[in-house]
């Protein structure tokens, strides 16, 4: 990891993360498959904590499921207070991701 902007998820390690904010906004995005450009809204959280240590990171979820488990979290301002446990399970479009709140 050379510059460290977004913390590294691997697949099947649990990542703790802490968050100060979040903004929804579309971005350009080229598809994986065709290789064409698309505008999808991605969420975005800014990281101050990872694994324990302080960090200024940037967590972006484009997975609607993932977007939906945490948005309870973001609508109350509880991902505020809270760390999260994050697991990814498989890789591209299958890649899900197991939220634990702490």
């Amino acid at each position: 990891m050379v510059l460290g902007n977004f913390p590294e998820m691997k697949e099947e390690v649990p990542k703790v993360l802490r968050f100060a904010a979040y903004r929804i906004a579309p971005e350009t995005i080229p598809d994986r498959i065709t290789k064409q450009a698309k505008i999808l809204n991605v969420l975005t959280l800014d990281v101050v904590e990872e694994d324990g240590k302080p960090v200024s990171k940037q967590y972006r979820v484009t997975s609607e499921k993932h977007a939906r488990d945490l948005w309870p979290f973001l609508q109350d301002g509880s991902f505020k207070t809270r760390a999260f446990r994050i697991t990814p399970h498989g890789k591209g479009f299958l890649r899900e991701y197991t939220l634990e709140a702490l």
